[in-house]
């Protein structure tokens, strides 16, 4: 494209697609977001397909599956040597920016014991500019390093706001003959803990009656309550972050040749299914919320199932760039731009290759799946596990594996789900299997035992308690 566009990418961590106005939560205040999804392409059947926060990391800055860039689990590092989102720009031409939560340095010792401590420069992945933190959810009181610089820097506000400020701070120090800019930007809410939002938001919601969603069980709906007031206030929030964002950027004179993307890492399941946070092939915790406006983009809805390892190519792609051999994802690009139909059967490949935090806290096992624009389906080393039709039954409370009327349709699915997995060159070993080839045995996520085995709480009475589990250590 001429000129060439700028991109930014903007993240948040843990916001689930339901989640949002413009997809008809009656509980969010998000005006901002709603007015930009009708100015947007809104990427309605977007997923996180291994739907935790360093997997979709790695996937995100190299465009390769977690199998292949190895972070799998939490706290994996990333090779410092791959062929990265900010390299491939920078051979096109562009500054590349990164603003806020990294969590692709990683913790050898499997202990979280990096989480703290300067990123160095070798592993920021090629970025111009760096000012992030490996991994914090104090979204009051955090910090940043910048570059190579080793003192820690506060944000000195809700960090969200900080960081947006920072991002319009440097377009605003752009100067017209300034190369094209990749600025991506992650923001830590509104993952837990849930009591973090600024004061005003947290008061807008303190005493609010909230309509939950119809697979919370009875049992868990005044927890349900608690918690997601805390993160609706996050949410509100990240929406007047937006407000900040967007003001800029037409402040700028930016607006009109940039491509903008607003998305989420991975959902949250929030008591939907009896289940907690994200890891699970259910819509609450792989479905995020995907809006992409710029030059050459139209508006309206596109049912592809865009996943983490799709990014980084389709923005090349949109921007006219090599996407290099190492990316596995698909580009979308001709999609994007409305000069190729969307197939409807096109799937995006669900995965968690090992059990760890959320699945061994719910007695799972490791999974593979896909979810296309109707149907979600998953197996596990036992067989068969989750089938859904998500037309008929969006809250997947009727599961029809084994159910005789669809036979033919698990069949077709098991097949399709297949010839996924040759694609991918997946041979779906059990998990502790993909943890000792890559060294990952002695992490501390993956040490814990189940406190309760999950059981559909809508066919089988919901989770059997565990006693005498060992303690559970949540990422």
């Amino acid at each position: 494209m001429h000129p060439p566009p700028n991109v930014v990418f903007v993240f948040a961590d843990e916001w689930r697609a339901q989640s949002t106005g413009y997809a008809g939560d009656p509980n969010c205040e998000t005006p901002v977001l709603d007015a930009l999804a009708a100015e947007s392409l809104n990427l309605t059947h977007a997923v996180s397909g291994c739907s935790v926060c360093c997997p979709y990391r790695g996937s995100l800055l190299t465009g390769q599956y977690p199998l292949t860039h190895g972070i799998f689990i939490n706290d994996v590092e990333l090779d410092p040597d791959s062929v990265s989102i900010a390299r491939a720009f920078e051979a096109g031409g562009y500054d590349t920016h990164y603003i806020g939560k990294w969590h692709v340095y990683g913790s050898p010792e499997g202990k979280n014991e990096r989480r703290a401590t300067p990123v160095p420069r070798s592993h920021q992945m090629g970025f111009d500019d760096w000012r992030g933190f490996e991994c914090t959810h104090n979204h009051l009181n955090s910090g940043y390093y910048h570059n190579d610089d080793p003192e820690l820097h506060a944000w000195g506000d809700y960090d969200a706001f900080a960081q947006t400020r920072e991002a319009v701070r440097q377009w605003k120090e752009r100067r017209p003959e300034d190369p094209p800019l990749l600025q991506i930007l992650s923001w830590g809410p509104p993952h837990f803990p849930l009591n973090n939002a600024p004061e005003a938001y947290r008061k807008r919601y303190e005493h609010r009656v909230l309509q939950l969603r119809k697979n919370v069980p009875v049992h868990l709906r005044d927890q349900a309550q608690e918690h997601l007031r805390g993160y609706y206030a996050h949410i509100a929030a990240l929406d007047h972050a937006l407000d900040l964002l967007l003001t800029g950027l037409k402040e700028s004179g930016l607006e009109k040749d940039t491509i903008l993307v607003v998305t989420s890492d991975h959902g949250d399941m929030r008591s939907s299914q009896a289940l907690q946070t994200k890891c699970f092939p259910f819509d609450e915790s792989i479905r995020v919320p995907f809006l992409i406006r710029g030059p050459g983009i139209p508006t309206g809805e596109l049912p592809i199932p865009m996943d983490a390892p799709d990014i980084m190519p389709s923005l090349l792609g949109l921007c006219g760039l090599e996407i290099p051999e190492s990316v596995e994802g698909r580009d979308w690009s001709p999609e994007l731009r409305g000069q190729a139909e969307a197939d409807p059967e096109d799937a995006a490949f669900l995965n968690m290759s090992a059990e760890f935090t959320e699945l061994q806290f719910n007695g799972m096992q490791a999974y593979r799946g896909l979810r296309d624009r109707r149907y979600t389906y998953v197996r596990n080393l036992d067989g068969p596990w989750l089938l859904y039709d998500n037309e008929v039954d969006p809250f997947q409370m009727n599961n029809l594996i084994g159910d005789s009327d669809h036979a033919d349709l698990q069949q077709r699915l098991e097949q399709k789900l297949q010839s996924m997995l040759v694609q991918r060159g997946d041979a779906f070993l059990p998990g502790e299997s993909y943890l000792e080839q890559a060294g990952l045995t002695h992490y501390r996520e993956t040490q814990s035992t189940a406190r309760q085995l999950w059981r559909d709480p809508w066919k089988e009475g919901g989770p059997i308690q565990v006693e005498g589990a060992k303690p559970y250590i949540i990422a």
